[in-house]
């Protein structure tokens, strides 16, 4: 018997997350309201399809993967060096701040929301010494692309809280 070296993939983790993807996504499918006219499950075929393909693909990517194989990369990942651990805080910081601003998008309006995500971006990329001019690049461009679109352009932003 030969003895083989696993190489660590991701495949079960992958599989398992897509499984849980696909049933979160498709119980929030099922969820949405249906069509006041016509066959009232139309809006759901579609987003009911990705939902289940989610699952599928899931099934199969878990059937196929090598469980001590994933393992393995996640050992490999927890005893990486301090540099590949900065880059990948810096990806979830950068996850973590596009939820917020899309979460704050409508309630903030474009020019705070947008200067706020620029600035925690810049930030993230530049670090924190440089923080004045990443806050005048924010606001400058916040500003001028809410100006150029709302007045040059005639397609509507949500606009600052206070303006209503």
């Amino acid at each position: 018997m030969e003895n083989k070296k696993v190489s660590p993939n991701w495949d079960a983790f992958t599989g398992i997350f897509s499984i849980a993807f696909g049933l979160i996504y498709g119980g929030m499918t099922y969820a949405m309201p249906r069509a006041a006219f016509g066959n009232p499950l139309d809006p759901i075929y579609f987003p009911m399809g990705v939902a289940v393909l989610a699952i599928i693909i899931g099934c199969i990517l878990l059937a196929k993967s090598n469980i001590k194989a994933s393992v393995q990369a996640y050992i490999n990942l927890i005893n990486e060096d301090e540099v590949k651990k900065f880059d990948r805080k810096r990806i979830l910081y950068t996850c973590i701040v596009s939820i917020g601003y899309a979460l704050l998008f409508d309630s903030l309006g474009y020019v705070i929301s947008t200067f706020l995500f620029l600035f925690a971006m810049l930030t993230i990329t530049s670090g924190i010494n440089e923080w004045k001019k990443s806050a005048l690049v924010a606001i400058a461009f916040s500003i001028s692309v809410f100006f150029i679109f709302n007045t040059l352009l005639a397609i509507s932003l949500p606009p600052l809280p206070f303006m209503g």
